[in-house]
């Protein structure tokens, strides 16, 4: 029997077994999948996703921390003053870039929005073929403009794909028309008091006449009103776009608002497109005015360490007018225009703006702003641009420097910028103490059985470009000490920036050894006196070897005064 219940145990417990890999049926209910898994970490170790490296971040060069060493300065005047040289043509040189194709476009939109009927274009005929006056033809000189078989609404609606854009007239014409566009049920339900009478509608449509009248009056001279609405009538737009081409831009006015980020420029801008023209008895059609505001967002950029530009960031075009130019063909006067539709203008903005975005050869370009060269190649100082920014104040670069390539030196806050300097470049002291030091360190003197090392120095400017110098050296004899020699020397500097580098002289105004022992000196003047002009003689040469940094080649510093002011650093400002 006990066999018998052991055997009923063990299928018992098999039988479970079997049940746990067949899912009941409440979970085969649930949706599959759903259900968020979490992946244990066997030993609970942070699990680092690593960046694979691309070529792009294997070309870059790996940055050593440092800190600002040096910093060139240019001022907002003197940016502005390039800027306002050399942007107006940039702008200009765009709206004639043939991929810009300017010309082409308006030729386009003007071929979208009317059945080349010229008459259809103008904007002061719109509200007359609203009220159904026939256009400016029809009102002014019996010239129809039956071309266009289109009612406006039905261009705009074209032209824009939204057959919801209704001219602003229609209602009006609804509110004082018979039907007005709704059933006559509906119109005498809302009562004979909502209708004007009919002689009010024709006060209305004399009093638009006459000021439609006064409009073309304030445009086209006197006694061509006949010979322009004669020729504009018949005119077909197919004639007047045959050889379509910029044939001038020009920038009107430009504005420069300096910021955190770069410089924003906002300028007005005209350009004539023109092609063979047509000419007439009266009046001769010169081609379009297209009359546009750009904008463009001007930041500074590097592409590489050492070497900074400016680049258009974002940009810009908005037109706000396009006019048809007429001149007088008798008396040969200066051209007037009649503005065309706004539509015209918005959909010229969209084509444009999508033409420079798409264009490289229209891009506007600061070549001649800086050239990159490498500034670094000779020098006793290697500089790596930390950081560049622009303010109100001016454009700002600050440099890290690595002296002969070795590690960075330790940071020094940089001083104040010159007052009223355009261009102005800053050496810190801890490059020009390393530049004494290096040259206190090749200045050791043996003779005699003397040998005199650097131990310690001192210096601080003075005014009329004199630095006053103290240093110590130790002094062996046979290898034994001897004495400590100490020189208090002043000297004058001249300093000046040429083709790149420092060019430096020093003259001798005093100076005065010691010795302690006291006693000592007696046997260790000549040394001194080797060790102060070796001394001197290399702070001259290694100072020759300093190179500033590149700054901005179009505003450089050359031939400008270098000196060192109070706080021991190097600064050169004009």
């Amino acid at each position: 029997m006990q066999t018998l219940w052991a055997l009923a145990t063990i299928l018992a417990l098999q039988a479970e077994a079997l049940d746990l890999l067949s899912p009941p049926p409440l979970l085969e209910q649930l949706p599959v999948g759903k259900l968020p898994v979490r992946r244990r970490n066997v030993y609970n170790y942070p699990i680092v996703r690593r960046t694979p490296r691309t070529i792009e971040n294997l070309s870059q060069p790996q940055k050593r921390e440092c800190y600002p060493k040096a910093r060139y300065f240019m001022s907002g005047d003197k940016l502005r003053d390039y800027l306002n040289a050399a942007v107006p043509s940039q702008i200009e040189k765009m709206l004639m870039c043939a991929e810009m194709n300017l010309a082409g476009l308006l030729g386009t939109v003007l071929g979208t929005v009317t059945d080349l009927d010229l008459l259809s274009l103008l904007d002061i005929t719109s509200s007359l073929d609203i009220l159904g006056g026939g256009g400016l033809g029809g009102v002014l000189g019996g010239v129809s403009s039956s071309k266009s078989s289109k009612p406006p609404q039905s261009l705009l609606s074209e032209a824009t794909g939204d057959s919801n854009l209704l001219l602003q007239g229609q209602g009006i014409l609804n509110s004082i028309t018979p039907n007005g566009g709704q059933d006559t049920d509906d119109n005498a339900s809302r009562g004979s008091g909502l209708l004007q009478p009919l002689s009010a509608v024709g006060n209305k449509v004399g009093k638009l006449i006459e000021s439609t009248k006064g409009m073309l009056d304030s445009v086209v001279p006197d006694g061509t009103k006949d010979g322009l609405l004669g020729g504009l009538g018949n005119i077909d737009l197919n004639d007047l776009l045959i050889g379509l081409e910029v044939q001038k831009a020009t920038v009107e006015n430009m504005k420069l608002t300096m910021t955190g980020d770069g410089v924003l420029i906002q300028a007005t801008t005209t350009a004539i497109v023109a092609g063979k023209g047509l000419l007439g008895a009266v009046l001769s059609i010169l081609g379009f005015q297209v009359n546009s505001d750009v904008t463009l967002k001007i930041g500074v950029s590097t592409n590489n360490a050492q070497c900074i530009n400016l680049r258009v960031q974002d940009k810009d075009i908005r037109v706000k007018e396009v006019n048809l130019l007429l001149v007088k063909a008798v008396t040969d006067a200066l051209p007037v225009s009649l503005p065309l539709d706004d539509i015209v203008s918005e959909l010229l903005t969209v084509d444009m703006n999508e033409n420079i975005k798409e264009s490289k050869s229209c891009d506007i370009a600061f070549s001649d702003f800086n050239e990159c060269k490498n500034s670094a190649a000779t020098g006793l100082f290697t500089y790596h641009i930390k950081s560049f920014r622009t303010s109100a104040q001016g454009l700002s670069v600050l440099y890290c420097a690595f002296f002969k390539e070795a590690v960075p030196m330790p940071g020094s806050p940089l001083p104040a910028i010159p007052k009223n300097a355009n261009v102005s470049i800053t050496l810190s002291r801890t490059m020009v103490r390393a530049v004494v030091t290096y040259s206190a360190k090749q200045s050791s003197v043996q003779m005699n059985n003397l040998d005199a090392q650097f131990a310690r120095i001192v210096y601080s400017s003075q005014p009329d470009n004199k630095v006053q110098n103290t240093y110590w050296v130790n002094v062996t004899k046979d290898g034994e000490s001897f004495a400590t020699g100490q020189t208090n020397i002043i000297v004058s500097y001249t300093c000046k920036i040429l083709k790149g580098k420092l060019k430096t002289d020093i003259k001798i105004e005093s100076f005065e050894h010691r010795m302690a022992p006291p006693d000592a000196i007696d046997e260790a003047q000549e040394l001194m006196s080797a060790v102060m002009k070796k001394f001197l003689s290399n702070i001259i040469e290694f100072f020759n070897q300093v190179n500033i940094p590149l700054g901005v080649t179009s505003s450089s510093l050359n031939n400008a005064e270098v000196k060192l002011i109070k706080s021991n650093d190097l600064q050169a400002a004009n």
